[in-house]
């Protein structure tokens, strides 16, 4: 029976390193006795009449001292009078020249008022002729990063084609040299002769002249940019599939078999694929080291299950001012009538720009050609030192397009909200509440502990909180979905690796307490994640592989089965994908016969 979901390795052959006042009052003085009265009380005293010339002195200084003292009252009263004159006086200067300096305090006010008016009407206009002088500047900086931009992608042009011609010469030589050493073999000849320098210059630019034989060579022909790539899509097209499904949590194996002997000398790097995205019964691969803006030989493959056929898609149009952003092939399983057809969507970045651009090529087999269609990323991505690296990609709902950094978040492409032929990206970040890590600072692979995919209609993000930061029985692994609108998340189950490691499967296998890697989520049921566990032990300096196991955990249930893994060492995360669904009624019996001696005559080429 084939099963409707698989595990499939991603890769094989290439592996990466894990490795801020007082004032003073005056005196008042007593009035002192007049001279006369003190003559006159001496004559009293001394005269004989004592007694009645001290009355008659008495009384005359009585009188005295009251008509002095009624003089004294007089006069008191008079500068009393005369003081209470100058107070009012006084009060009434001071009302006046206070009422004085209130009006010349107002005048003053009124004047500062409309120099105030004036400067802030001067400053008003003194601003908007600021603000248009710079809107005219920032238009003129504007217009010169335009320029720039246009003379930058001049020259990385030229670079390019500067790049191709020494490429095309370096081919033209080596070829030439090959040509000169069959014909000097076939004649039996051990050695060259010594040429002069003039021979040798027209030997390297493969000019006709004196050969390593002595002979007049021939101009050898070197293969143009076209010629290469239509070999490499040739031999493309004559890799054949070679399944093996098996349900999970055994390993299912996806094997490309080429022919030996007719391998073209200009695709002798093509050794290997790795799988990019899959959709429903479709597989896409990056065959060869080649990666968009690499310039490197290779191109991309599609496996269709219920075909059992593959197909070659050539490379985009070379553009040296454009760089891949991670794993970017999306493939999209479509229906034009009754027809099932696909779209391969290609999703890449300027070079060297301070606002990261994005430029979207899509390949349709109806078409037959590469069309691009540039496209800006969203506000989120277009901060300073932000960079973007998909890890993985994938399709949902039928038209929506997404790319996943497992260390920030998702971009997402609807193809149905296309605005003036230009895709619209919108950016998901993943849960706050899981841990944040920096691609460049944290030592490991995002996916060791981290995975997204679409599960059942549902976006699902899986991760291992913790890792790499506190010890092995802390750490949690948690599922969240995303809602429908696409706007938040929402957890969904939650268990520690203790509780893993506790279980009683786990304990019967007599395993040790190993710290389970690449977690993946099932295809088909809610809560269930498949984990590899590498069992490893040291032997003087150096580490040996004893073996793996192959984890089911089932989140909701708490229930853990394994089995143990016979096939090569997994050193990266498992595949999981819904293709082997699709195997049609008359493709089930070869998948399930198939037999080993069809691999004699071939080389296997493994699925990474």
């Amino acid at each position: 029976m084939v099963p409707a979901w698989v595990l499939l390795k991603r890769e094989i052959l290439f592996e990466h390193d894990a490795s801020a006042f007082g004032g003073a009052s005056d005196s008042m003085r007593r009035p002192r006795s007049g001279e006369e009265g003190e003559k006159s009380m001496r004559r009293a005293r001394s005269g004989e009449d004592g007694e009645i010339s001290m009355r008659r002195a008495r009384s005359r200084h009585e009188e005295e001292g009251s008509t002095r003292r009624s003089r004294s009252r007089h006069e008191g009263e008079g500068s009393t009078r005369r003081s209470r004159s100058r107070h009012d006086d006084d009060l009434r200067g001071g009302r006046e020249e206070s009422m004085r300096r209130v009006k010349f305090r107002q005048e003053e006010g009124d004047s500062m008022s409309r120099y105030s008016m004036r400067r802030v009407k001067f400053r008003q206009e003194e601003g908007d002729s600021m603000s248009r002088y710079s809107m005219r500047r920032a238009s003129s900086r504007h217009e010169e990063e335009e320029e720039e931009e246009e003379e930058e992608e001049e020259s990385i042009r030229r670079a390019s084609y500067r790049h191709e011609e020494e490429q095309d010469e370096s081919v033209m030589r080596f070829l030439s040299y090959r040509h000169e050493e069959d014909l000097r073999a076939g004649r039996g000849e051990d050695s060259a002769p010594v040429r002069s320098r003039h021979e040798e210059d027209s030997w390297r630019r493969g000019s006709a002249g004196p050969s390593r034989t002595g002979g007049t060579s021939t101009t050898v022909k070197v293969p143009s940019r076209q010629d290469i790539k239509d070999a490499i899509l040739v031999y493309l097209q004559s890799v054949k599939p070679d399944a093996h499904f098996a349900n999970p949590p055994q390993l299912s194996s996806l094997r490309l078999l080429r022919p030996t002997k007719s391998i073209p000398q200009l695709c002798e790097d093509i050794i290997s694929v790795v799988i990019a995205s899959a959709d429903k019964n479709l597989v896409a691969f990056y065959a060869g080291p080649y990666r968009p803006g690499n310039n490197l030989k290779g191109g991309y493959l599609i496996y269709d299950t219920s075909k059992n056929s593959l197909s070659a898609v050539p490379q985009p149009p070379f553009d040296y001012s454009r760089a891949d952003l991670g794993l970017g092939s999306v493939v999209l399983s479509l229906k034009e009538g009754k027809e099932d057809t696909y779209l391969l969507a290609e999703l890449t970045k300027k070079r060297g720009c301070t606002t990261p651009k994005a430029a979207l090529s899509m390949w349709r087999p109806s078409a037959a050609e590469w069309v691009v269609y540039p496209a800006s990323f969203p506000p989120e991505l277009c901060l300073p030192n932000c960079v973007f690296q998909a890890d993985m990609c994938f399709s949902y709902r039928g038209s929506v397009l997404c790319w996943v950094d497992l260390f920030k978040g998702m971009l997402i492409c609807d193809l149905m909200l296309h605005i003036d032929g230009r895709p619209k990206f919108r950016y998901i970040p993943l849960p706050q509440q899981s841990m944040a890590y920096d691609r460049f600072e944290h030592p490991w692979r995002a996916e060791e502990f981290r995975s997204v995919a679409c599960v059942d209609g549902s976006i699902k993000f899986v991760t291992m909180d913790g890792y790499g930061q506190r010890p092995g029985n802390e750490l949690s692994l948690t599922a969240w979905t995303l809602s429908t609108d696409l706007c938040h998340w929402n957890k969904v189950n939650e268990c520690f690796v203790r509780d893993i490691w506790e279980s009683k499967n786990y304990l019967q296998s007599g395993l040790p307490k190993i710290l389970p890697l690449f977690p993946v989520l099932s295809m088909n049921e809610d809560d269930v994640v498949y984990l590899v566990v590498t069992r490893r032990k040291v032997v003087g300096c150096q580490v040996e592989y004893m073996g793996q196991y192959l984890l089911r955990v089932d989140m909701q249930h708490h229930k853990v089965s394994f089995c143990p893994q016979n096939t090569e060492q997994i050193r990266s995360q498992p595949f999981a994908s819904q293709c082997s669904a699709y195997v049609s009624a008359y493709h089930k019996g070869k998948v399930k016969a198939r037999k080993v001696e069809a691999c004699k005559d071939k080389e296997l080429i493994w699925c990474t």
